[in-house]
């Protein structure tokens, strides 16, 4: 899959999530084989402010794309230089994001309302960077205003090289089902790439967005949560081996630690504890007892025995199964 002049390796892409993707968390993802990151949405306008340290990217998570918001054109294409010049390999302008305090300055999903105003910066954009430039958009405001394929078709004309679809309105925001058809319908009106999210939370479901909508590439959120082996196109199981879970989560520990300190990381693993352990027998008293610890060595402690006592009733269970076959035998 090609944008513009970045080739990635695969077609499963981590789709931007403010406060959630983050290095350590890119770092994860890319590890399990993500053929592209993004950066949480960044602000256009504090990126200006605060200069080129305001983005904080690592030199071994290429190839990574940097997601900005705003709505003022001049802002947004200076914001873009700012990225191309700490060496993101792409810049996305953030065309979908429906939360209230996004929107009210004009930025995120509202400017789907604008089309004059979407043309207006994507030529700006494109004229101040040489790197691929993307966008994500939504299906539009409300199910009475849907025009993604007319956004669609100003970004192929304005030299955008990829377009992002999350089929969802801004009155929908995350609920409902995504309507996977605006998808398809984004792709047979544009020649430029296309990439599909929404409701993707297993690599199965990824492959059938790509058979139903034809898109060329698969962004996937919250279905990562807890889960980057969703990128690991080898992977058959949707869940890994608890040992493999074990490895996954003390690593990403580590990258925190690394970027944040130790009480960084201990205040942002705890939310992923959450979603890594998911679905696993007895995780709902292990959270809870979760919520309490505010110390490495006893969240640590308390996973580690919370693993044991899963691998002791595994066990148990497996030990109860031979016995009954023998009998039957």
């Amino acid at each position: 899959m090609k944008l513009g002049s970045l080739r990635l390796e695969n077609f499963l892409i981590l789709a931007p999530m403010a406060g959630i993707t983050d290095y350590p968390f890119r770092r994860i993802a890319k590890m399990k084989g993500c053929g592209l990151t993004f950066t949480g949405m960044v602000s256009a306008e504090g990126l200006l402010r605060k200069g080129e340290s305001f983005l904080k990217i690592g030199k071994d998570e290429y190839p990574i794309s940097v997601q900005l918001f705003g709505s003022n054109p001049e802002l947004l294409a200076e914001a873009a230089r700012v990225a191309e010049g700490v060496e993101a390999n792409a810049v996305d302008i953030n065309m979908g994001c429906p939360v209230d305090q996004v929107v009210k300055t004009g930025a995120g999903v509202d400017l789907m309302q604008f089309p004059e105003k979407v043309r207006k910066i994507l030529v700006e954009v494109r004229k101040r960077v040489r790197c691929p430039v993307t966008i994500k958009i939504r299906s539009g405001s409300d199910m009475k205003h849907i025009n993604a394929v007319e956004i669609s078709k100003i970004a192929e004309d304005c030299g955008i090289d990829a377009i992002s679809v999350h089929p969802r309105t801004r009155v929908q925001r995350f609920h409902g089902r995504a309507d996977w058809s605006v998808i398809a319908e984004v792709k047979r009106a544009v020649r430029i790439p296309v990439i599909g999210n929404g409701d993707v939370t297993t690599l199965v479901l990824a492959k059938r967005m790509m058979e139903e909508t034809g898109c060329d590439g698969v962004m996937i959120g919250r279905g990562a949560l807890g889960k980057p082996w969703i990128f690991d196109e080898g992977e058959s199981v949707s869940f890994p081996p608890l040992d493999e879970r074990q490895r996954v989560i003390e690593h990403h520990f580590s990258l925190l630690q690394n970027h944040y300190g130790e009480k960084g990381a201990v205040q942002r693993i705890r939310r992923h504890l959450v979603w890594y352990t998911k679905g696993l027998p007895f995780s709902t008293s292990f959270r809870l007892k979760l919520s309490g610890l505010k110390e490495k060595e006893a969240m640590f402690g308390s996973m580690n025995s919370y693993f044991d006592l899963i691998r002791k009733e595994d066990s148990c269970q497996s030990s109860v199964s031979a016995e009954s076959r023998s009998v039957t035998g």
